[in-house]
């Protein structure tokens, strides 16, 4: 028999279930302009050299042996090593290019190896691209070096390698350890395989392991979603991601071709997976960070909610802030605080760029927009925006935001948030529905019924 609480969550999936950003960014990328930005682009560089705070560098690496059917990441399926070989040349061009650009060695703080899948590089080949940004930045021993990983290529030598360049933090795709899920996906990749890299990266001393899962993949159920959410405890990592699969077969092909619309959950179904998780793993010890990540309570996340320091990026939640992000490689985004850019996503073109790179996405934040983003931020990152903490002192945040609060007095009669005189606080639904929460502060937002997003739900 369902409880109340999914009696009434039931309901609100039926009302609130409507496409929606995830905001890993505000204004987010389908708004931001579409042109040449070359000249802009090397303005906000020049504008970055004079900062003397560090860097965050991320660095795509588009390449996988097989296609996983529910990716939505930008991705090559190739064999081709020459093809590799001469994107890793193109990378050595565009950080040479953007390092004159800064117009000094700046310190690099953070840097994350995304994909795709960066261990489709071999180590020497990994080496190389660590070697190119000590030639041209100032190592910070204290900073903060990840990458993601799949246990089917990924080997035991690569993780030593890595270790030793310097790599601290490794982030493991699982998705689910159910084998009829991983075949729907086109991923076929064993528990085992999963828990030797885990085991590996454990001996190898690794600081921080994440997992990444993902709910509503097609033919999962709830009773074999616990299975994978014991199994997975059970190895205990750092972290853990856990993103709602987003179906977009307007968008991605693969989504249209091999995905079949009966065999995936419903978005009730979705809402049930997802509590499972919530359950499980806040009853394993694991403090739950924003909408969809855990945290062992000792982690720098768990502590950084505790604090108020936590952050959110293009690279999901995060500790450190206020670098600029430069991002290299094809279709690799930029923050800098004021500006975003999106390199090309063609690898053609953006290997024939990139000695005088030329972003083809851009855009410039206004004072509003920077004030938006940092609300939606607070929303997402600490599950409440305390009307103080904006503005100046004259700052009236109620009048400011007049439009929002229509909207949210149907919030708060559905359960979803508190209205105080000082703060708008999510209840334990509202965190279901925290995209949803966001929508009212986007300027941009045209459309709820937009096919540009996935479902919130």
């Amino acid at each position: 028999m369902q409880s109340v609480f999914e009696q009434n969550l039931e309901r609100l999936v039926q009302k609130y279930d409507q496409p929606g950003p995830r905001y890993t960014s505000y204004p987010t990328v389908p708004v931001w302009s579409s042109g040449s930005f070359g000249r802009e682009y090397k303005e906000a560089l020049n504008a970055e050299g004079d900062q003397e705070r560090g860097i965050s560098i991320y660095i795509h690496i588009p390449f996988c042996r097989t296609l996983c059917t529910f990716c939505g990441c930008n991705k090559v399926i190739t064999r081709d090593n020459e093809l590799v070989e001469r994107y890793l040349k193109a990378l050595e061009q565009e950080t040479a290019s953007v390092a004159n650009q800064l117009g000094r060695r700046k310190a690099l703080s953070q840097l994350h190896l995304g994909g795709g899948t960066p261990t489709f590089l071999n180590l020497d080949q990994l080496t190389r691209v660590t070697e190119m940004l000590r030639r041209h930045f100032d190592i910070d021993p204290g900073g903060e070096w990840a990458l993601e990983a799949n246990p089917r290529v990924t080997t035991g030598e690569q993780l030593k390698g890595l270790f030793e360049l310097g790599f601290r933090r490794v982030s493991f795709g699982i998705q689910d350890m159910d084998s009829k899920v991983q075949e729907a996906i086109n991923r076929k990749q064993t528990a085992e395989q999963s828990q030797a890299a885990f085991q590996v990266s454990k001996k190898i001393k690794y600081q921080s392991i994440n997992f990444d899962l993902v709910y509503g993949l097609p033919l999962q159920t709830r009773s074999k979603f616990r299975r994978t959410l014991d199994a997975v405890s059970k190895m205990r990592p750092d972290r853990l991601a856990v993103y709602s699969f987003a179906h977009l077969p307007w968008m991605f092909k693969a989504h249209e071709r091999a995905l079949r619309q009966e065999d995936l959950p419903s978005a009730q179904e979705k809402i049930g997976l997802y509590l499972d998780t919530v359950r499980h793993f806040t009853g394993e010890g694991y403090v739950m960070i924003g909408m969809d990540h855990f945290a062992l309570p000792d982690d720098e996340l768990a502590l950084a909610l505790k604090n108020r320091t936590l952050h959110r990026n293009f690279m999901g939640y995060t500790t450190l802030h206020g670098l600029a992000q430069i991002g290299l490689g094809v279709s690799a985004i930029s923050d800098f605080g004021d500006s975003y850019w999106q390199n090309p996503k063609n690898l053609s073109e953006y290997m024939e760029q990139v000695s005088d790179p030329k972003p083809q996405r851009g855009m410039k934040l206004d004072p509003d927009d920077q004030l938006r983003r940092e609300v939606i931020e607070r929303l997402m990152c600490h599950g409440e925006i305390r009307f103080d903490e904006f503005g100046q002192n004259d700052f009236d945040f109620r009048e400011y935001f007049q439009e929002i609060w229509k909207p949210y007095e149907e919030f708060a009669k559905d359960g979803l948030v508190l209205i105080e005189p000082d703060r708008i606080k999510l209840t334990e639904s509202g965190h279901l529905f925290m995209r949803n929460l966001a929508m009212p502060f986007d300027r941009y937002l045209q459309s709820s019924s937009s096919p540009r997003f996935s479902q919130t739900v």
